[in-house]
């Protein structure tokens, strides 16, 4: 088996310099770069990457905890989500580590278990409350993390976001334009920040379009397929007056269909339906889901480059991404 001293003397240069090369830490010439990593792939060489790891007392791996709840598992978003970050990981040789909890009080411990114990350099926080406990607990415990999404008050620390406020403002303006002016609104708990602030799009897309915002129309949900439904029929069975109905997720938004269906109401023709995510059911639902995208690829990619920044001790500015409107026959 090839050593880093037979590759560098392959090449003609010292171990130092192949170091540098394998881990783009020094700077090298183009044409001594291209000698070493010629006589890398002449030699077969690998380096030994536990060794690598613990010279550099690194893991390489992020961490991701998936609560177990009624959602996240099943949530297709969420497996749209762990397939672009396993993707984005890869482009940086990077591993992502997967570890579920069902308590989300046990989340402090479980950080700390795996940080310490140097299973993982830091963590990816999802499913991000208004008042998390999780952001004050890793920022004083010094432990690399970036989040995707917000919170409420300190936020001084990396993380990556998609616009859902900006979004629903455009939702909303869009059906206005095709002459709705009774628009129902279906939302998660407001304690997870994306549903605040979706719902406040809600909100503030009313007020551009000089709309009252009736608190009638609104129903607050489980994060599910079965929390649309029941909230859609509620709506049908108070007989509460809409033509028109966003949901904060497609999960909701499917769930709301169903139950428009089962009411003789058929989406698109008798209501409008818009939902958020775009998970690949969207496109397939009867009739196919109006939904906004968040671009999984791009949030893969911007989570990874904040995480790497956040291990190294350094620092990225926040970033925000636009939603897409992606027009389909329910609205």
């Amino acid at each position: 088996m090839a050593t880093i001293r037979d590759v560098a003397r392959r090449a003609g240069v010292s171990p130092a310099t192949v170091s540098y090369v394998l881990n783009n830490s020094g700077p090298v010439r183009p044409e001594t770069r291209e000698r070493v990593l010629r006589a890398i792939a002449e030699l077969g060489y690998h380096p030994h990457a536990g060794a690598r790891q613990l010279k550099r007392r690194r893991s390489d791996t992020m961490g991701l905890i998936l609560p177990t709840g009624e959602r996240r598992l099943s949530d297709p978003f969420f497996l749209e989500l762990i397939h672009a970050l396993g993707d984005a990981c890869a482009d940086h040789h990077l591993d992502l580590l997967i570890a579920t909890c069902r308590d989300p009080a046990a989340d402090l411990r479980l950080i700390d278990r795996l940080y310490k114990g140097r299973r993982v350099d830091g963590f990816l926080l999802i499913d991000l409350q208004r008042q998390d406990p999780r952001i004050p607990h890793l920022q004083q415990a010094g432990i690399p993390f970036v989040a995707f999404g917000r919170v409420e008050g300190n936020g001084e620390f990396p993380w990556v976001d998609v616009d859902g406020a900006a979004g629903m403002r455009e939702a909303v303006a869009f059906l206005v334009g095709k002459g709705h002016r009774r628009i129902a609104y279906l939302s998660p708990p407001l304690s997870f920040t994306f549903a605040y602030h979706r719902f406040r799009g809600y909100q503030q897309g009313l007020i551009e379009a000089d709309l009252p915002f009736d608190e009638t129309l609104v129903r607050i949900t489980r994060l599910t397929m079965e929390g649309g439904y029941e909230a859609a029929w509620a709506l049908l069975r108070e007989g509460i007056r809409f033509t028109a109905l966003i949901a904060a997720t497609d999960l909701m938004a499917l769930g709301a269909m169903r139950a428009l269906h089962e009411a003789g109401r058929t989406p698109g023709q008798d209501v409008a339906v818009i939902g958020f995510d775009d998970i690949p059911m969207a496109a397939q639902a009867h009739p196919p889901l109006t939904t906004l995208r968040q671009p999984m690829d791009q949030i893969g990619r911007a989570l990874v480059r904040a995480w790497q920044a956040a291990v190294n001790g350094e620092s990225l500015p926040p970033t925000l991404i636009p939603p897409t409107l992606i027009r389909r026959e329910s609205a």
